[in-house]
Parts: C-alpha cells; structure tokens; sequence
C-alpha cells in the first residue's frame, strides 16, 4: 500500500530531502510517500514531492512542483504519479488553478507528461481548472 502524508517539520523534511538527493526548499510545502501495509507502517520510504500553492501571477494564483523524485536507491514511477496526482489535487483544493513544472536536467519527462502538464511557450504547464471536478470528467 503507499502512504502518503505531508511533511510538517523542517527538519524532516530537510533529511528526506538528501535522501531524495535534492535541495530542502524553506517555504515549500511537501509530502513523503512510503510503502507499508497500513497508514501506521511506513516500512519503505519511496519519496517527496516539494511544492508550492498560492502564488501570484499577475490576477493569477499559481503553484508550482519543484521536486518529484524517489529516494537515491528506489525507482517507483507509478508511486511518483500518484503523489503528483495529489500534489495536484491539493493544489486545485487550495484554489490554485494553474500549475507548473519546474523541471531540471534528470528529471522524468514521461512522468511530467502523465501527470498531464503540456510543454507550453517552454515551461511545462498544466491548467487545473475542472480536472479534480467529479463531475467535469469526460468519459
């Protein structure tokens, strides 16, 4: 089962952010994934995803997702999509329609891809509007 939870203390978050091989960004938010049978046993740390909500942009409320990595010994793509799928949707829950990528050399451009941001006037950007919405889903 993955677990995902937010990480709410610096200093955790700045020790998972070395074991993920990547910078602790002060003032992001962010949240580890782990793999175990139940919310209480996180048995396999898997990795983080550090983001920001809220920002503006002009008359826009923008985030933006700096880090999406596992843990230097753990490649787990799909565990990956679905916390970015969170990242996400948490944005989106927090008012912050409009996403971006802010991708790096090394970074997983099918995942960026499946997580559904669209290279557009050479940043990887994603309009959340209606995308969490149950009832704006096309099938």
């Amino acid at each position: 089962m993955l677990i995902i939870k937010p990480v709410q203390d610096s200093q955790l978050q700045t020790r998972l952010c070395e074991t993920c091989g990547v910078p602790y960004r002060p003032g992001c938010l962010c949240y580890q994934a782990y793999l175990g049978e139940g919310p209480d046993d996180e048995t396999t740390f898997v990795g983080i995803s550090q983001f920001s909500v809220g920002e503006t942009d002009g008359e826009r409320v923008i985030g933006r997702i700096y880090d999406l990595v596992c843990a230097k010994d753990v490649d787990d793509e799909e565990a990956l999509f679905i916390m970015g799928r969170q990242t996400l949707n948490f944005m989106d829950m927090t008012g912050t329609h409009e996403a971006y990528f802010e991708a790096k050399e090394g970074d997983n451009e099918h995942l960026i891809k499946w997580l559904g941001f669209r290279m557009t006037d050479g940043v990887w950007y994603y309009d959340l509007h209606g995308k969490f919405d149950a009832h704006d889903h096309k099938h």
